[in-house]
Protein backbone atom coordinates (compact mmCIF):
# COMPACT_ATOMS: atom_id res chain seq x y z
CA UNK A 1 0.00 0.00 0.00
CA UNK A 2 1.16 3.82 -0.16
CA UNK A 3 1.98 3.76 3.90
CA UNK A 4 3.79 0.49 3.65
CA UNK A 5 7.26 -0.49 2.40
CA UNK A 6 7.28 -4.02 0.90
CA UNK A 7 9.25 -6.54 2.52
CA UNK A 8 11.66 -6.80 -1.17
CA UNK A 9 12.55 -2.92 -0.34
CA UNK A 10 13.02 -3.47 3.03
CA UNK A 11 15.79 -7.06 2.04
CA UNK A 12 17.20 -4.45 -0.23
CA UNK A 13 17.81 -1.62 2.04
CA UNK A 14 19.67 -4.32 4.99
CA UNK A 15 22.00 -5.49 1.61
CA UNK A 16 22.62 -2.10 0.43
CA UNK A 17 24.03 -0.69 4.07
CA UNK A 18 23.43 2.23 5.92
CA UNK A 19 23.31 4.66 3.49
CA UNK A 20 20.10 2.70 2.21
CA UNK A 21 18.58 2.73 5.69
CA UNK A 22 19.15 6.31 5.67
CA UNK A 23 17.45 7.14 2.84
CA UNK A 24 14.19 5.23 3.94
CA UNK A 25 13.44 6.80 6.89
CA UNK A 26 13.85 10.37 5.11
CA UNK A 27 10.69 9.62 3.88
CA UNK A 28 7.68 10.31 6.43
CA UNK A 29 5.41 7.67 4.59
CA UNK A 30 8.19 4.93 5.19
CA UNK A 31 9.76 5.53 8.42
CA UNK A 32 7.07 3.31 10.31
CA UNK A 33 7.16 0.29 8.05
CA UNK A 34 10.88 0.93 7.94
CA UNK A 35 11.75 0.39 11.78
CA UNK A 36 8.75 -2.40 12.05
CA UNK A 37 10.56 -4.31 8.93
CA UNK A 38 13.75 -4.33 10.70
CA UNK A 39 12.38 -5.64 13.44
CA UNK A 40 10.95 -8.22 12.22
CA UNK A 41 14.42 -9.02 10.10
CA UNK A 42 16.54 -9.05 13.47
CA UNK A 43 14.04 -11.25 15.38
CA UNK A 44 13.85 -13.76 12.29
CA UNK A 45 18.10 -13.38 12.03
CA UNK A 46 18.33 -14.50 15.68
CA UNK A 47 15.58 -17.36 14.98
CA UNK A 48 18.98 -19.23 13.24
CA UNK A 49 21.86 -17.31 14.30
CA UNK A 50 24.37 -19.73 16.74
CA UNK A 51 23.92 -19.16 20.27
CA UNK A 52 26.78 -18.23 22.13
CA UNK A 53 27.33 -19.30 25.92
CA UNK A 54 25.85 -17.38 28.24
CA UNK A 55 27.93 -16.35 31.61
CA UNK A 56 26.15 -14.85 34.52
CA UNK A 57 28.28 -11.83 35.56
CA UNK A 58 28.36 -10.01 39.14
CA UNK A 59 26.29 -7.08 38.92
CA UNK A 60 27.66 -3.48 38.67
CA UNK A 61 28.71 -1.69 41.98
CA UNK A 62 25.89 0.46 43.27
CA UNK A 63 26.41 4.63 42.84
CA UNK A 64 27.97 6.07 45.53
CA UNK A 65 25.88 7.15 48.33
CA UNK A 66 27.51 10.05 49.17
CA UNK A 67 28.70 11.84 46.85
CA UNK A 68 30.22 14.92 47.49
CA UNK A 69 31.36 17.67 44.10
CA UNK A 70 32.60 14.98 42.34
CA UNK A 71 33.82 11.38 42.70
CA UNK A 72 37.61 10.45 43.13
CA UNK A 73 38.78 9.98 39.50
CA UNK A 74 42.64 7.47 39.14
CA UNK A 75 45.21 9.80 39.66
CA UNK A 76 47.08 10.05 36.51
CA UNK A 77 50.26 7.06 36.88
CA UNK A 78 48.06 4.97 38.63
CA UNK A 79 46.99 1.61 36.64
CA UNK A 80 44.14 0.34 39.14
CA UNK A 81 41.66 2.53 40.73
CA UNK A 82 41.36 1.64 44.71
CA UNK A 83 38.17 -0.59 43.88
CA UNK A 84 40.18 -2.10 41.65
CA UNK A 85 43.41 -2.91 43.12
CA UNK A 86 41.81 -3.63 46.79
CA UNK A 87 38.50 -5.64 45.70
CA UNK A 88 37.94 -8.75 47.88
CA UNK A 89 40.59 -7.38 50.44
CA UNK A 90 40.87 -8.31 54.03
CA UNK A 91 42.59 -4.89 54.88
CA UNK A 92 40.16 -2.56 56.89
CA UNK A 93 41.75 0.56 55.05
CA UNK A 94 41.48 -1.66 52.01
CA UNK A 95 37.73 -1.53 52.43
CA UNK A 96 37.47 2.11 53.43
CA UNK A 97 39.44 3.23 50.67
CA UNK A 98 36.85 1.09 48.02
CA UNK A 99 34.30 3.17 49.84
CA UNK A 100 35.12 6.53 49.76
CA UNK A 101 33.37 8.35 47.34
CA UNK A 102 33.52 12.21 48.44
CA UNK A 103 35.91 14.75 46.40
CA UNK A 104 37.05 17.99 46.27
CA UNK A 105 35.06 20.34 43.83
CA UNK A 106 37.75 21.02 41.05
CA UNK A 107 38.14 24.92 42.01
CA UNK A 108 39.11 23.50 45.16
CA UNK A 109 41.11 20.73 44.72
CA UNK A 110 45.08 21.49 45.55
CA UNK A 111 48.15 19.43 43.29
CA UNK A 112 49.49 17.25 45.90
CA UNK A 113 46.90 16.84 48.79
CA UNK A 114 50.13 15.83 51.13
CA UNK A 115 50.90 19.52 51.10
CA UNK A 116 48.01 19.96 53.27
CA UNK A 117 50.20 17.54 55.76
CA UNK A 118 53.22 19.25 55.66
CA UNK A 119 54.39 16.60 52.43
CA UNK A 120 55.01 14.43 55.35
CA UNK A 121 54.05 10.45 54.64
CA UNK A 122 54.59 9.79 57.38
CA UNK A 123 52.44 11.44 59.39
CA UNK A 124 49.34 9.49 57.52
CA UNK A 125 51.05 6.68 57.92
CA UNK A 126 51.63 6.63 61.67
CA UNK A 127 48.64 7.47 62.37
CA UNK A 128 46.68 4.90 60.19
CA UNK A 129 48.92 2.40 61.50
CA UNK A 130 48.01 3.92 65.71
CA UNK A 131 44.41 3.09 64.50
CA UNK A 132 44.63 -0.61 64.46
CA UNK A 133 43.37 -1.07 68.04
CA UNK A 134 40.12 1.03 66.87
CA UNK A 135 39.50 0.56 63.63
CA UNK A 136 37.33 -2.26 63.45
CA UNK A 137 34.98 -1.15 65.44
CA UNK A 138 34.92 2.36 64.18
CA UNK A 139 34.01 0.59 60.61
CA UNK A 140 31.58 -1.56 62.43
CA UNK A 141 29.80 1.43 63.77
CA UNK A 142 29.87 3.38 60.94
CA UNK A 143 28.64 0.78 58.66
CA UNK A 144 25.45 -0.06 60.78
CA UNK A 145 24.35 3.59 60.72
CA UNK A 146 24.89 3.20 57.12
CA UNK A 147 26.71 6.20 56.84
CA UNK A 148 29.99 7.55 54.85
CA UNK A 149 33.22 5.77 55.72
CA UNK A 150 35.20 9.39 55.65
CA UNK A 151 34.16 9.35 58.91
CA UNK A 152 36.61 7.03 59.14
CA UNK A 153 39.44 9.31 58.73
CA UNK A 154 38.10 12.18 61.35
CA UNK A 155 40.12 10.81 64.00
CA UNK A 156 43.43 10.68 62.14
CA UNK A 157 42.84 14.54 61.31
CA UNK A 158 41.72 15.22 65.28
CA UNK A 159 44.03 13.62 66.87
CA UNK A 160 45.89 11.07 64.93
CA UNK A 161 44.48 8.22 66.05
CA UNK A 162 46.21 9.06 70.11
CA UNK A 163 43.15 8.37 72.40
CA UNK A 164 45.50 10.19 75.43
CA UNK A 165 45.36 13.22 72.97
CA UNK A 166 44.50 16.73 75.00
CA UNK A 167 44.06 20.06 72.79
CA UNK A 168 45.41 23.18 73.97
CA UNK A 169 41.66 24.29 74.30
CA UNK A 170 40.63 21.31 76.40
CA UNK A 171 39.40 18.69 73.26
CA UNK A 172 40.15 14.85 74.34
CA UNK A 173 40.51 11.79 72.80
CA UNK A 174 40.87 10.49 69.54
CA UNK A 175 37.06 12.49 68.74
CA UNK A 176 38.44 15.71 70.46
CA UNK A 177 35.21 16.38 72.37
CA UNK A 178 34.84 19.31 74.42
CA UNK A 179 33.87 19.12 77.60
CA UNK A 180 30.54 21.01 76.88
CA UNK A 181 29.63 18.56 73.82
CA UNK A 182 31.10 15.71 75.78
CA UNK A 183 28.65 16.39 78.53
CA UNK A 184 25.83 17.02 75.78
CA UNK A 185 26.00 13.62 73.94
CA UNK A 186 25.87 11.90 77.56
CA UNK A 187 30.06 11.35 77.87
CA UNK A 188 30.85 10.87 81.92
CA UNK A 189 33.84 13.43 83.05
CA UNK A 190 34.84 13.00 86.76
CA UNK A 191 38.40 12.21 88.76
CA UNK A 192 38.23 8.37 87.95
CA UNK A 193 36.65 8.52 84.35
CA UNK A 194 36.68 10.52 81.04
CA UNK A 195 33.80 9.21 78.50
CA UNK A 196 35.40 11.80 76.00
CA UNK A 197 38.66 8.69 75.99
CA UNK A 198 36.41 5.71 76.02
CA UNK A 199 36.48 4.47 72.27
CA UNK A 200 33.12 2.95 72.59
CA UNK A 201 31.40 5.64 74.70
CA UNK A 202 32.97 8.19 72.33
CA UNK A 203 32.48 6.48 69.23
CA UNK A 204 28.41 6.40 69.85
CA UNK A 205 28.82 10.22 70.70
CA UNK A 206 30.58 11.13 67.45
CA UNK A 207 28.39 9.26 65.16
CA UNK A 208 25.28 10.36 67.26
CA UNK A 209 26.77 14.14 66.82
CA UNK A 210 27.09 13.49 63.11
CA UNK A 211 23.60 12.16 62.65
CA UNK A 212 22.16 15.17 64.02
CA UNK A 213 24.33 17.42 61.73
CA UNK A 214 23.45 15.89 58.71
CA UNK A 215 19.70 16.47 59.37
CA UNK A 216 20.51 19.98 60.64
CA UNK A 217 22.80 20.97 57.33
CA UNK A 218 20.40 19.02 54.76
CA UNK A 219 23.26 16.19 53.74
CA UNK A 220 25.79 18.71 52.94
CA UNK A 221 28.89 16.84 54.09
CA UNK A 222 31.11 19.89 53.50
CA UNK A 223 28.92 21.70 55.99
CA UNK A 224 28.50 18.92 58.41
CA UNK A 225 32.47 18.27 58.57
CA UNK A 226 32.70 22.04 58.86
CA UNK A 227 30.09 22.10 62.05
CA UNK A 228 32.07 19.35 63.12
CA UNK A 229 35.02 21.23 63.41
CA UNK A 230 34.13 24.93 64.91
CA UNK A 231 30.06 24.33 65.97
CA UNK A 232 27.09 24.11 64.27
CA UNK A 233 26.05 27.44 65.50
CA UNK A 234 28.99 29.00 63.56
CA UNK A 235 28.43 28.22 60.65
CA UNK A 236 24.95 28.68 60.78
CA UNK A 237 26.03 32.53 61.58
CA UNK A 238 27.72 32.28 58.28
CA UNK A 239 25.03 30.72 56.48
CA UNK A 240 22.83 33.61 57.60
CA UNK A 241 25.41 36.64 56.59
CA UNK A 242 25.52 35.22 52.72
CA UNK A 243 22.17 34.48 52.70
CA UNK A 244 21.23 38.36 53.73
CA UNK A 245 24.14 39.32 51.48
CA UNK A 246 22.96 37.32 48.47
CA UNK A 247 25.81 35.64 47.82
CA UNK A 248 26.46 32.15 47.91
CA UNK A 249 25.99 29.67 51.11
CA UNK A 250 28.12 26.75 49.89
CA UNK A 251 30.85 26.23 52.43
CA UNK A 252 33.91 27.44 50.35
CA UNK A 253 32.52 30.51 49.68
CA UNK A 254 31.37 31.39 53.80
CA UNK A 255 33.77 33.08 56.06
CA UNK A 256 34.40 30.64 58.96
CA UNK A 257 37.49 30.18 61.02
CA UNK A 258 40.98 29.55 59.67
CA UNK A 259 41.19 26.42 61.57
CA UNK A 260 37.61 25.00 59.79
CA UNK A 261 38.89 26.41 56.17
CA UNK A 262 41.79 24.39 56.11
CA UNK A 263 39.91 21.17 58.17
CA UNK A 264 37.42 19.86 55.38
CA UNK A 265 40.23 20.45 52.53
CA UNK A 266 42.30 18.06 54.88
CA UNK A 267 39.38 15.35 55.04
CA UNK A 268 39.14 15.55 51.74
CA UNK A 269 42.92 15.20 50.69
CA UNK A 270 42.82 12.25 52.93
CA UNK A 271 39.85 10.99 50.64
CA UNK A 272 42.42 10.90 47.72
CA UNK A 273 45.78 10.03 49.73
CA UNK A 274 43.83 6.83 50.79
CA UNK A 275 42.02 6.06 47.78
CA UNK A 276 45.83 6.18 45.49
CA UNK A 277 48.35 5.84 48.37
CA UNK A 278 50.61 4.40 45.97
CA UNK A 279 50.56 8.14 43.82
CA UNK A 280 51.80 9.79 47.05
CA UNK A 281 53.72 6.87 48.45
CA UNK A 282 52.05 6.25 50.99
CA UNK A 283 52.34 2.22 51.98
CA UNK A 284 49.78 2.34 54.44
CA UNK A 285 49.52 -0.45 57.02
CA UNK A 286 47.53 -3.58 56.77
CA UNK A 287 45.34 -3.85 59.33
CA UNK A 288 42.87 -7.20 59.82
CA UNK A 289 38.92 -6.80 59.88
CA UNK A 290 39.14 -9.12 62.30
CA UNK A 291 37.81 -8.26 66.17
CA UNK A 292 40.82 -6.90 67.89
CA UNK A 293 39.22 -6.68 71.12
CA UNK A 294 36.08 -8.19 73.27
CA UNK A 295 34.13 -6.38 76.27
CA UNK A 296 34.19 -7.54 79.37
CA UNK A 297 32.36 -6.58 82.30
CA UNK A 298 34.50 -6.53 85.54
CA UNK A 299 30.80 -6.58 86.97
CA UNK A 300 31.55 -2.77 89.47
CA UNK A 301 33.91 -1.06 91.19
CA UNK A 302 37.43 -2.39 91.39
CA UNK A 303 40.92 -1.82 90.50
CA UNK A 304 41.90 -1.98 87.01
CA UNK A 305 45.61 -3.27 87.77
CA UNK A 306 43.87 -6.91 88.87
CA UNK A 307 42.93 -7.21 84.86
CA UNK A 308 45.88 -5.47 83.71
CA UNK A 309 48.06 -8.24 85.86
CA UNK A 310 45.96 -11.14 84.17
CA UNK A 311 45.98 -9.87 81.18
CA UNK A 312 49.90 -9.89 80.69
CA UNK A 313 49.22 -6.63 78.53
CA UNK A 314 52.15 -3.95 78.81
CA UNK A 315 50.24 -1.01 80.46
CA UNK A 316 50.80 1.13 77.42
CA UNK A 317 48.54 -1.45 75.57
CA UNK A 318 45.87 -1.47 78.34
CA UNK A 319 45.78 2.50 78.56
CA UNK A 320 45.60 2.78 74.84
CA UNK A 321 42.43 1.00 74.73
CA UNK A 322 41.31 2.09 78.11
CA UNK A 323 42.22 5.69 78.30
CA UNK A 324 38.66 6.40 79.57
CA UNK A 325 39.78 5.20 82.97
CA UNK A 326 42.14 7.71 84.22
CA UNK A 327 43.41 6.29 87.40
CA UNK A 328 42.71 2.38 86.64
CA UNK A 329 39.60 2.31 88.61
CA UNK A 330 36.06 1.68 87.75
CA UNK A 331 34.06 3.41 90.54
CA UNK A 332 30.06 3.57 91.56
CA UNK A 333 29.69 6.43 88.84
CA UNK A 334 31.82 4.77 85.54
CA UNK A 335 31.02 2.29 83.40
CA UNK A 336 32.02 -1.55 84.01
CA UNK A 337 32.86 -2.56 80.50
CA UNK A 338 36.99 -2.85 79.44
CA UNK A 339 38.43 -4.03 76.57
CA UNK A 340 41.15 -6.71 76.03
CA UNK A 341 42.42 -7.83 73.24
CA UNK A 342 40.81 -11.00 71.96
CA UNK A 343 43.80 -13.44 72.43
CA UNK A 344 43.31 -12.21 76.35
CA UNK A 345 40.47 -11.85 77.13
CA UNK A 346 40.10 -15.77 78.17
CA UNK A 347 42.72 -15.12 81.22
CA UNK A 348 41.18 -11.80 82.49
CA UNK A 349 37.25 -13.39 82.46
CA UNK A 350 38.71 -16.49 84.74
CA UNK A 351 40.54 -14.06 87.16
CA UNK A 352 37.61 -11.87 87.64
CA UNK A 353 35.29 -15.63 88.14
CA UNK A 354 38.60 -16.28 91.46
CA UNK A 355 38.37 -13.01 92.98
CA UNK A 356 37.14 -12.22 96.00
CA UNK A 357 34.90 -9.30 96.82
CA UNK A 358 37.15 -7.93 99.76
CA UNK A 359 40.21 -7.98 97.06
CA UNK A 360 38.19 -5.42 94.29
CA UNK A 361 39.61 -1.96 95.17
CA UNK A 362 42.83 -2.73 96.69
CA UNK A 363 44.90 0.24 97.85
CA UNK A 364 47.69 1.46 95.73
CA UNK A 365 51.14 2.41 96.81
CA UNK A 366 53.13 5.19 95.22
CA UNK A 367 56.72 5.75 95.30
CA UNK A 368 57.84 9.97 95.87
CA UNK A 369 59.89 11.46 93.12
CA UNK A 370 61.83 14.61 93.29
CA UNK A 371 59.37 17.45 92.88
CA UNK A 372 56.66 15.53 93.95
CA UNK A 373 54.14 17.32 96.01
CA UNK A 374 50.65 16.64 97.75
CA UNK A 375 48.90 18.44 95.41
CA UNK A 376 50.90 16.84 92.28
CA UNK A 377 50.13 13.67 93.86
CA UNK A 378 46.30 14.35 93.77
CA UNK A 379 45.99 15.13 90.19
CA UNK A 380 47.96 12.41 89.06
CA UNK A 381 46.56 9.73 91.38
CA UNK A 382 43.01 11.12 91.44
CA UNK A 383 43.19 10.68 95.37
CA UNK A 384 42.69 14.17 97.09
CA UNK A 385 45.54 15.27 99.35
CA UNK A 386 42.94 15.11 102.36
CA UNK A 387 42.73 11.27 101.68
CA UNK A 388 46.24 10.58 101.13
CA UNK A 389 46.86 12.71 104.24
CA UNK A 390 44.27 10.43 106.27
CA UNK A 391 45.20 7.01 104.87
CA UNK A 392 49.74 8.07 105.53
CA UNK A 393 48.75 10.24 108.57
CA UNK A 394 50.88 13.04 107.64
CA UNK A 395 51.13 15.69 110.31
CA UNK A 396 52.49 18.03 107.06
CA UNK A 397 53.14 18.36 103.52
CA UNK A 398 56.86 17.54 103.57
CA UNK A 399 57.70 14.77 101.43
CA UNK A 400 60.80 12.57 101.31
CA UNK A 401 62.17 11.46 97.71
CA UNK A 402 61.52 7.31 98.04
CA UNK A 403 58.63 7.38 100.46
CA UNK A 404 56.15 5.12 100.32
CA UNK A 405 52.68 6.48 100.39
CA UNK A 406 49.43 4.32 100.33
CA UNK A 407 46.71 5.42 97.73
CA UNK A 408 43.22 4.66 98.88
CA UNK A 409 40.37 3.36 96.56
CA UNK A 410 37.69 4.72 95.62
CA UNK A 411 35.19 3.21 98.24
CA UNK A 412 37.80 4.34 101.07
CA UNK A 413 37.74 7.80 99.56
CA UNK A 414 34.07 7.80 99.73
CA UNK A 415 34.00 6.62 103.67
CA UNK A 416 36.18 9.34 104.61
CA UNK A 417 34.35 12.00 102.45
CA UNK A 418 30.98 10.97 104.70
CA UNK A 419 33.13 10.60 108.03
CA UNK A 420 34.29 14.52 106.93
CA UNK A 421 30.56 15.05 106.31
CA UNK A 422 29.52 13.85 109.63
CA UNK A 423 32.44 16.11 112.02
CA UNK A 424 31.53 19.50 109.77
CA UNK A 425 27.96 18.70 111.23
CA UNK A 426 29.45 18.51 114.89
CA UNK A 427 29.78 22.11 115.92
CA UNK A 428 33.40 22.73 117.09
CA UNK A 429 34.26 24.58 120.21
CA UNK A 430 35.42 27.85 119.38
CA UNK A 431 38.25 29.81 121.73
CA UNK A 432 38.33 33.60 121.51
CA UNK A 433 41.71 35.02 122.19
CA UNK A 434 42.59 37.03 125.14
CA UNK A 435 46.17 38.33 126.52
CA UNK A 436 48.51 35.71 126.70
CA UNK A 437 47.56 33.15 124.72
CA UNK A 438 49.16 30.98 122.80
CA UNK A 439 49.04 27.52 120.70
CA UNK A 440 50.74 25.83 123.14
CA UNK A 441 49.00 26.61 125.91
CA UNK A 442 45.89 26.39 123.40
CA UNK A 443 46.85 22.74 122.41
CA UNK A 444 47.29 21.82 126.28
CA UNK A 445 44.28 23.10 127.63
CA UNK A 446 41.77 21.35 124.93
CA UNK A 447 43.57 18.60 124.96
CA UNK A 448 44.71 18.94 121.10
CA UNK A 449 47.51 19.73 119.34
CA UNK A 450 48.91 22.76 117.90
CA UNK A 451 49.30 20.65 114.20
CA UNK A 452 45.44 20.46 114.53
CA UNK A 453 44.77 24.03 115.50
CA UNK A 454 46.69 25.34 112.86
CA UNK A 455 45.37 23.09 110.51
CA UNK A 456 41.78 23.96 111.58
CA UNK A 457 42.25 27.14 111.00
CA UNK A 458 45.07 27.85 107.96
CA UNK A 459 47.10 29.46 110.21
CA UNK A 460 51.15 28.21 110.54
CA UNK A 461 52.86 28.29 113.86
CA UNK A 462 54.47 31.66 113.87
CA UNK A 463 51.16 33.30 113.53
CA UNK A 464 50.86 36.12 115.79
CA UNK A 465 47.31 35.72 117.96
CA UNK A 466 45.39 38.73 118.11
CA UNK A 467 42.96 39.73 120.66
CA UNK A 468 39.61 38.74 119.67
CA UNK A 469 40.58 36.21 117.48
CA UNK A 470 38.10 33.18 117.12
CA UNK A 471 39.97 30.21 116.83
CA UNK A 472 38.20 26.71 116.11
CA UNK A 473 39.82 24.54 118.29
CA UNK A 474 39.26 19.96 119.60
CA UNK A 475 40.88 17.08 118.07
CA UNK A 476 38.04 15.99 116.68
CA UNK A 477 36.02 18.12 115.01
CA UNK A 478 36.50 19.87 111.67
CA UNK A 479 36.72 23.84 110.82
CA UNK A 480 33.99 25.96 111.97
CA UNK A 481 35.14 29.50 112.16
CA UNK A 482 36.61 30.05 108.76
CA UNK A 483 37.69 32.65 106.43
CA UNK A 484 35.66 35.09 104.78
CA UNK A 485 36.13 33.35 101.48
CA UNK A 486 35.13 29.72 102.55
CA UNK A 487 31.58 30.58 102.92
CA UNK A 488 31.23 30.93 99.01
CA UNK A 489 30.78 28.12 97.15
CA UNK A 490 33.42 27.73 94.49
CA UNK A 491 32.83 28.16 90.95
CA UNK A 492 36.43 26.18 89.48
CA UNK A 493 39.88 26.07 89.46
CA UNK A 494 42.31 28.55 87.63
CA UNK A 495 45.90 28.84 87.61
CA UNK A 496 47.89 31.82 87.57
CA UNK A 497 51.37 32.74 86.25
CA UNK A 498 53.30 35.49 88.74
CA UNK A 499 54.63 38.55 87.39
CA UNK A 500 57.22 40.78 88.58
CA UNK A 501 55.65 42.82 91.60
CA UNK A 502 53.50 40.17 92.56
CA UNK A 503 53.33 38.61 96.11
CA UNK A 504 50.99 36.15 97.34
CA UNK A 505 49.16 38.80 99.55
CA UNK A 506 48.22 40.63 96.03
CA UNK A 507 47.48 38.03 94.08
CA UNK A 508 44.97 36.73 97.03
CA UNK A 509 43.55 40.67 96.79
CA UNK A 510 42.99 39.95 92.91
CA UNK A 511 41.42 36.71 93.49
CA UNK A 512 39.38 37.95 97.03
CA UNK A 513 40.78 34.89 98.68
CA UNK A 514 43.00 33.88 101.05
CA UNK A 515 46.93 34.22 101.38
CA UNK A 516 46.72 30.61 103.85
CA UNK A 517 44.17 29.00 100.82
CA UNK A 518 47.19 30.00 97.92
CA UNK A 519 50.20 28.51 100.28
CA UNK A 520 47.71 25.46 100.88
CA UNK A 521 46.48 24.79 97.43
CA UNK A 522 50.19 25.14 96.47
CA UNK A 523 51.56 23.57 98.77
CA UNK A 524 53.64 26.51 99.85
CA UNK A 525 56.13 26.78 102.85
CA UNK A 526 57.07 30.34 102.69
CA UNK A 527 55.78 33.73 100.95
CA UNK A 528 58.66 33.78 98.50
CA UNK A 529 57.28 34.00 94.54
CA UNK A 530 59.24 33.72 91.34
CA UNK A 531 58.24 35.44 88.10
CA UNK A 532 56.78 32.87 85.46
CA UNK A 533 56.08 30.61 88.51
CA UNK A 534 52.22 28.90 87.85
CA UNK A 535 49.83 28.87 91.15
CA UNK A 536 46.23 26.73 91.16
CA UNK A 537 43.97 29.85 92.38
CA UNK A 538 40.00 29.23 92.51
CA UNK A 539 37.98 31.51 91.54
CA UNK A 540 35.29 31.96 94.44
CA UNK A 541 31.53 33.64 93.75
CA UNK A 542 31.08 36.99 94.80
CA UNK A 543 29.35 36.61 98.48
CA UNK A 544 25.74 37.26 98.30
CA UNK A 545 23.59 40.66 98.66
CA UNK A 546 20.15 41.13 99.73
CA UNK A 547 18.11 41.79 96.54
CA UNK A 548 14.66 43.45 96.57
CA UNK A 549 11.51 40.90 97.33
Amino acid sequence: SGTTATFAELSLTVRCGVPSIAAMMARPNTRTAALAGLFAIFISACSWYPRPEVSVSEPAAPAPRFALGQSSSVIPGSEQSASTNKAGTADLWGKIAIELSMAAKPAQRVANPLSLFGNRPAFVVNAAARAEPYLKHIYGEIEKRELPFELALIPIIESAFNPAATSPSGAAGIWQFMPATGHRFGLKQSRWYDGRRDLLASTTAALDYFEELRDRFMGDWELIFAAYNCGERTVERAIERNAARGLSTEFHALELPRSTQEYVPKLLALVEILAHPEAYDVVLPAISDKDYFEIVDVGGEMDLNHVLDWSGMSAAEFDALNSGFRKRYTSVDTPTLVLIPVEHAGAVVAGLATLAPGERGRRREYTVSAGDTLSHIANATGVPVVAIRSANRLKSSRLSVGQKLVLPGPAEIRTLHTQRAAKKSTPATVHVVRAGDNLWDLARHYKTSVAEITRLNDISRNTTLRLGQKLAVGASQERAIKHADDSRPTTGTQHYTVKDGDSLWTISRRFQISVAKLKRWNDLSGHALQPGQSLVVRQLQPPATDQDG
